[in-house]
């Protein structure tokens, strides 16, 4: 139920949004909390219907008309709407495919490049995916009053722009599709693996991260085999998430994941998306990760994992930008091909290039490389480091897990 609100509450906010544009945020906001208490009255004796969706849209189709004649003679509507029945207009607003249209019209506003990164992530996840400012704060590392404050900012800003989301679209995709795609990457990342809290994943955040990134494979341009790439890894990563957590909620490493739970489907989506990917005109990261995705998700096993391959695209990676995170699974995947010597010796180059956050995840590889060479005190003494400034509390307990088993393993014990 609160994964159909959500979804809703977007969709009813990119429609709104567009009759009433963002200076009446709050008027919008209203009609869709109003709309979703009638339907927990109204669900709660005489069940869910059999067109949820259909039935919330209706809900809010009528409670917009009447609140558009109450206020048709006192607020300024957008133009267009202006000389038309205002039944007729919402009538064509709420139409499937308008609907769909409306949603890419308010990403496009809300990842304006004159806008922060952080602030275009937040009001997108306020405005398409319908989350809370508490929702959003926790996955973006901030609190509901920060979030309440940046999305106010934003969209003051886009009303000062008067920016209005009637007019044609198109020809904007070139110049923001790049702020798009990676919107959608941070949106996914986050969820793939959160920052903070008790929870590895949050599926609400990787699926909102497919349906933003389906949307926009929608539209037609020289954009599609880069959306494409992207659509591949977020299918490939999303396979393994049977299998990624045990019963208590903690990580299982790759290693020893039971392939028989990936999802098969998935994987065949991501193949699918993988080789669509392929008209590109350039190689983009999402192209590389998806591929190193794949060659995960289609080996037979763990050791019949194609490292050597590996290796190449995160070389290729590493010609695109310089990110430290590369270089540690670079180094990871050194460790595995050629052995854990190589690995430390690639992890020593990286060192100095790292900020505080990384240096969790580069003391765990370095303690996992160092473990393979049976150093399972000095080890242990690095997955301490690692545990210590880990801010995840699954982090923390996968960590100190690994040190138990180097205490074991140092004593002869398996």
């Amino acid at each position: 139920m609160e994964h159909l609100f959500r979804q809703q509450s977007g969709k009813m906010f990119s429609i709104l949004i567009r009759l009433f544009g963002f200076d009446h945020s709050s008027l919008i906001e209203d009609i869709i909390q109003d709309t979703f208490l009638v339907a927990m009255k109204t669900w709660g004796v005489k069940g869910v219907p059999e067109n949820p969706e259909g039935w919330l849209m209706q809900v809010a189709k009528n409670k917009l008309i009447n609140e558009l004649k109450k206020r048709s003679n006192r607020m300024r509507l957008n133009e267009q709407f202006a000389s038309e029945a205002i039944e007729e207009k919402v009538e064509e607003l709420f139409l499937e495919q308008e609907i769909k249209d409306s949603q890419l019209r308010a990403l496009f506003a809300c990842c304006h490049p004159s806008l922060k990164k952080k602030e275009q992530v937040m009001l997108t996840l306020k405005i398409l995916s319908g989350f809370s400012d508490a929702e959003i704060g926790n996955a973006l590392l901030s609190t509901p009053d920060a979030v309440k404050k940046a999305i106010y900012r934003a969209k003051k800003f886009l009303q000062k722009k008067q920016i209005d989301l009637n007019t044609p679209f198109i020809e904007d995709i070139a110049g923001r599709i790049e702020t798009i795609h990676t919107i959608i990457y941070l949106i996914f990342n986050e969820g793939y693996k959160q920052t903070m809290g008790e929870l590895v994943i949050n599926e609400d955040l990787c699926f909102e991260a497919t349906r933003l990134a389906l949307l926009i494979k929608n539209i037609e341009g020289e954009h599609q085999p880069v959306t494409n790439a992207l659509l591949a890894l977020i299918y490939f990563s999303m396979a393994r998430f049977p299998s990624r957590i045990n019963d208590e909620g903690e990580m299982v490493e790759l290693e020893r994941q039971d392939r028989s739970l990936w999802d098969k489907d998935m994987i065949y989506a991501g193949v699918v998306f993988l080789k669509k990917s392929q008209k590109a005109n350039e190689l983009t990261k999402y192209h590389l990760e998806a591929t190193i995705a794949s060659i995960h998700c289609t080996a037979q096993s763990y050791a019949d994992t194609n490292w050597e391959a590996i290796v190449v695209c995160y070389d290729q990676l590493l010609m695109l930008s310089q990110n430290p995170v590369v270089g540690i699974n670079r180094a990871i995947a050194i460790s595995k091909w050629k052995g854990a010597e190589a690995g430390l010796k690639e992890l020593d180059k990286i060192e100095d290039e790292l900020s505080k956050p990384l240096k969790p995840l580069f003391y765990s590889a370095k303690a996992s490389m160092l473990t393979s060479c049976s150093k399972f005190d000095l080890a242990k003494s690095y997955y301490q480091v690692a545990h210590d400034l880990s801010k995840h509390e699954m982090d923390k307990k996968f960590l100190s897990k690994k040190m138990q088993i180097c205490d074991r393993k140092g004593l002869g014990l398996n």
